[in-house]
Formats: C-alpha cells, sequence, structure tokens
C-alpha cells in the first residue's frame, strides 16, 4: 500500500506495504478491541454482588462505570494525537502497558475508591492510547481495497459483540469463580498481545512531527469530564431541580429545590468545548498544530457517523444497564441469571455482525443498512417499555432485547468503515480517535442517563403513591416523602424489607408494593427515552452520504476517495 501526497500538519505517512502475517494482526488487534469494549458491560450484572463487596451503593458502582468510559472519551483524541506524535505502534505499546497495570489493580483492589482507580482511570486512559492507534495500525498492516474493508468490519464488528456478550461473561465469572479473575483474565490477554507485537507493522512517520496542543488538550478534556460528570450527579441530586442539599466542604452551595448541579456542570462543560473549537478554529487559522482538525466535520460521513456511534452506544448501553439493574432488583437475579436474561441481545448482535456484515455490505448502501438498524432499535426499545409494566420474569424481554442488539450488530458492521473510507489515511488516526470519543461519550451517557432517570422518575413516582395511600397519615406521608427524595436508591425488595422491618405488616407491604410499582414505571420510562433516542440516531442517519455498498468499493484510502469532496452529497 503505498500512502504518499499531502502532508497533514506537516506530517506524512512513509511507503508501507502489508505484511503476510495480517490473519494473526487482526487476532491481535481484535484481542485489543474485545478487552476493552467489553470492559464497559460485563460489569453491569454484578451490581448487587460488587455493591455488597465494596459496602457501596447501586450509583457507586454505575459511577464507576461510567467514569471507565468518561476517561475514554476525554482523553481519546489526545490519545490519537499522541500516536501521531511518538508513532502509532508505541502510543499502542504505551497503552497496552497502562491497560495491564490498571487491570491488575482492578483485579486485586480492597476498596471502591481503588476499584474505580485501576478501572476507570488507568484501563479508561490506556485505552485512550490503545483505540487509536489499533485503527490506524489497520491501515499500515492491511492493504488497500477487501483486505483493510474486511479489517475495518471486523475491528467495528467485534466492538458490538464484545458489548452484547459482556454481560453473559460478567455473569459467568461472578456466578462461578469471581469478578476479580474477569479483570485478570484481561491480563493475560494482555500479556498474549504483547507476545504478538512484533508482527505487526508500524507507520512511521517523516517530516516534521506535530506539537501536542496542551490549551486544546485542557479545554476540551475539562468540557468532555465536566458535562457527562453533571449528568452522572444527575443520579444523587437530580435532572434540573436538586433534591437535596448540594455541599462542598461541609459547605451548602445548592439547597434542595434550587437548580440542579447537573444543570451547572452541563452548561459549564459546553462553555468549555465551544471555547475550545474557537482556540482551534484560530490556531488552524496561524498555522498553528491543533489536537483535532476541526475540518473533520465538513465530511459528512464523519460529523454523521459520529453522532450514529455516539446514539448508537447510548441506547445499547442505557438498555444493559437499565435491564441488569432491574432484574437484579426487581426479580433478585443473579449475576449469571441477569447475564442469561440478556443473552438474546447478545446472539442477536452476533448474528447480525455477522449476516451484515457479509450479505448486506454486498447489496446494500451502507446508509440504508444504518437506518433499518436504528429502526429496529426503536421497536426493540419500545417493546422493551411496554413489556417492563408487568414482567414477571426475564424470558419476557426476549424480543426486545433481541430487536436492540440485531439494530445495534447491524449499525456496528457499517458505520465505523463508512467513516473510515471517507478520509485518507493520513488522517485515519484523528478520524479514529473521533469515533472512539464518540462511541465512549454515549456508552458514558448510556449509564449515567438511564440511571439518572431511574431514580428521578423513581422519587416522582413513589413519593405520588406515598401521597395518595390511605395506608399513612399525613405526617407519615411527609416523613416517607423526605426519606425516599434525600435517601433515593434503587434496592430489592428483601433488602427493603429489612429496612422497615419495625413498622406495622400493612405499611410493610404497602411500602414494597409502592417500591415495586416505582421501579417498573422508571423502566417503562427509560426505555421510552432510548427509544426516543433510536429515533434521534435515525434523523442522524439521514444524514449520511449516499454511498454505494462497501464491498464494492475501496475502504479506507484506496485513493479513490479525497477528504475534500468524501462524503459530500
Amino acid at each position: 500500500m503505498a500512502v504518499g501526497g499531502r502532508s497533514t500538519y506537516g506530517v506524512r505517512m512513509t511507503t508501507v506495504t502489508a505484511p503476510k502475517t495480517t490473519g494473526r494482526v487482526l487476532i491481535v488487534i481484535l484481542l485489543a478491541q474485545f478487552i476493552i469494549v467489553v470492559d464497559s458491560t460485563f460489569m453491569n450484572v454484578s451490581l448487587s454482588t460488587l455493591v455488597e463487596d465494596f459496602d457501596t451503593t447501586v450509583t457507586g458502582i454505575q459511577n464507576a462505570i461510567t467514569l471507565y468510559t468518561l476517561v475514554m472519551a476525554a482523553f481519546m483524541i489526545a490519545g490519537a494525537k499522541v500516536g501521531d506524535i511518538i508513532g502509532r505502534k508505541r502510543a499502542f505499546v504505551i497503552g497496552l502497558s497502562v491497560y495491564s497495570v490498571g487491570t491488575t489493580i482492578t483485579a486485586l483492589s480492597p476498596t471502591l475508591t481503588v476499584f474505580i482507580l485501576g478501572w476507570s482511570f488507568l484501563e479508561g486512559l490506556g485505552a485512550a492510547m490503545m483505540l487509536p492507534a489499533m485503527m490506524s495500525l489497520i491501515v499500515s498492516n492491511f492493504a488497500a481495497g477487501p483486505a483493510r474493508a474486511k479489517a475495518y468490519a471486523g475491528f467495528a464488528a467485534i466492538a458490538g459483540i464484545a458489548a452484547g456478550i459482556g454481560p453473559i461473561i460478567g455473569g459467568l465469572f461472578t456466578s462461578y469463580l469471581s469478578w476479580r479473575l474477569a479483570f485478570a483474565s484481561e491480563l493475560f490477554v494482555a500479556l498474549f498481545i504483547f507476545t504478538q507485537l512484533k508482527i505487526i507493522k508500524d507507520a512511521p512517520f517523516l517530516g516534521r512531527k506535530p506539537r501536542f496542543d496542551w490549551p486544546g488538550f485542557i479545554l476540551s478534556s475539562a468540557g468532555l469530564i465536566t458535562a457527562v460528570l453533571g449528568i452522572v450527579m444527575a443520579s444523587a441530586y437530580g435532572l434540573f431541580i436538586s433534591r437535596v442539599d448540594v455541599e462542598i466542604f461541609g459547605q451548602v452551595v445548592l439547597t434542595a429545590g434550587q437548580i440542579s448541579p447537573t444543570v451547572i456542570l452541563v452548561s459549564i462543560g459546553l462553555v468549555f468545548l465551544l471555547v475550545f473549537v474557537l482556540v482551534e478554529r484560530s490556531r488552524d487559522r496561524h498555522h498553528h498544530d491543533t489536537l483535532l482538525d476541526l475540518n473533520l466535520f465538513g465530511i459528512r460521513a464523519v460529523s454523521s457517523g459520529s453522532a450514529v456511534q455516539l446514539l448508537q452506544y447510548l441506547v445499547l448501553t442505557g438498555a444493559i444497564f437499565a435491564l441488569s439493574l432491574y432484574v437484579q432488583m426487581e426479580l433478585n437475579y443473579s449475576a449469571i441469571q441477569s447475564g442469561l436474561t440478556l443473552l438474546p441481545l447478545s446472539l442477536a448482535v452476533l448474528l447480525s455482525a455477522a449476516v451484515s456484515g457479509r450479505v448486506f455490505s454486498r447489496r446494500f448502501a451502507p446508509r440504508s443498512v444504518i437506518l433499518a438498524g436504528f429502526a429496529i432499535i426503536v421497536l426493540g426499545a419500545a417493546a422493551m417499555g411496554v413489556l417492563a409494566r408487568d414482567a414477571t420474569s426475564g424470558t419476557e424481554f426476549i424480543l426486545g432485547l433481541a430487536l436492540v442488539g440485531f439494530g445495534a450488530g447491524t449499525i456496528a458492521s457499517q458505520n465505523q468503515n463508512l467513516i473510515m473510507s471517507s478520509v485518507k489515511p493520513q488522517r485515519s488516526n484523528e478520524t479514529s480517535g473521533v469515533i472512539n470519543t464518540s462511541q465512549n461519550i454515549g456508552a458514558s451517557l448510556g449509564t449515567s442517563l438511564a440511571g439518572a432517570l431511574i431514580l428521578s422518575v423513581f422519587v416522582l413516582t413513589a413519593t405520588s403513591l406515598i401521597d395518595e395511600s390511605p395506608v399513612f397519615s399525613s405526617s407519615e406521608q411527609s416523613q416517607l416523602d423526605t426519606a425516599v427524595t434525600e435517601k433515593a436508591q434503587i434496592i430489592s425488595d428483601a433488602q427493603l424489607g429489612n429496612a422497615v422491618a419495625e413498622l406495622p405488616a400493612d405499611q410493610q407491604a404497602e411500602i414494597i408494593e409502592i417500591n415495586a410499582e416505582a421501579r417498573q414505571t422508571a423502566l417503562t420510562v427509560v426505555y421510552a427515552g432510548l427509544a426516543l433516542a433510536g429515533l434521534l440516531g435515525f434523523a442522524a442517519a439521514l444524514r449520511l452520504p449516499k454511498t454505494p455498498p462497501l464491498s464494492s468499493t475501496g475502504p479506507g484510502g484506496t485513493g479513490s476517495s479525497t477528504d475534500s469532496t468524501a462524503g459530500q452529497p
């Protein structure tokens, strides 16, 4: 594969030839992708176990899950730029090393704080360096045309597969071994990858290496972290109005009933991101190196495809988290039972990724396949919402889960390939950073918004039912309303029964019934919200360029597409 011609910010790639060991190279890259993505979903089915082991709350574990994808999102673009500066293979190796240290710490973690340090931060940072580099290493190891197209398709499909079967893996480890061994197994995979590094061909640079854009890095990271953390805090304080006082170092800064810190932090985060855009444009006009070439978003496949990636993972991770929480707390399922409940989603992702990659790619345009995928997701999420109202068993969600999984796998098989085929190989690292940032923002939002909506709707429903109940006096209703509002947590009927054991029998039964009904209503609303997100994804996909089936083109830099025209109508 010859890569020459123009450079990006003074950098150009050397001419490279795809090695003969491409099959082994692809296995190594897919294994790395698998352990990174599976991390974002396989602990969802272990919520109750982690809560017990760390003596914490569901919200605490939810925050750990969200922070993992948030750290990746915040540092992914910076990780891509570091790869441009030090070399993609070196960035991959450094990232893999950090990831390995993180998964070791996580497996041995004695407290939630150490767990978050190892998993959310170190593994997240390692992944942020690895993922962009992996997409670029596909360029340097696979010849332009069908070979690279298949590698891109496999890379995208394995992400959907890992997200889908993560709950099964987590359930097996947690129920029959230990969740700690799940993280330890990732270390063994990482060690195997280290032994195979010699077969991966790097794509070294000639010419001036870009300088790291520290202002851009600080502004983009601050914006993403602040905005998503704001949404994470909605679980504890509320989406728009604060349910409880907000304290910082013992000082009350916002009282209950005032604006939620979520609104404040999201607004601050958006301001940071706006300033980031202005700074990057200014640096570009003055010919300074930038963290991100904003001209990428002038390519419709990149701008619309990034929105598709975000919304697809928002729905997928939100659906997995919400149902995992429901079956563990409402139906008292174990980790393996929770994982098996999600099996229809996992199998559907596997099936659709295979069918879409082998069949749909040959006959239908990517845009059409992606639109169909979102239509299926909307139907699945809507079905889940309807079923949640009266569900008494996880098997009642089979149809909805299968539809969501099939839709997500269908999209995953097409979208990344479409985006990467729209840019020249010189920009593959940067474009990969954009794709993976979008993916991880979506995953962060999926978990955090699902958790926030569940608690917000739970509080509204529970307090309303308490106020309407004839079992409680006015003073008892007021006390219960305050307790629900200030200490809102999703807990099982057994945990609630222990908490109210001293109350009269009729009041115990009423509280448990209210708790169950509020949980069901919350889940119904969450899936309605996920269906809405699917509709937004459908709208974003309408803006994708109308290209021929990917198998009939030369994805990933065949020389037929140029940055100035790819993806334009």
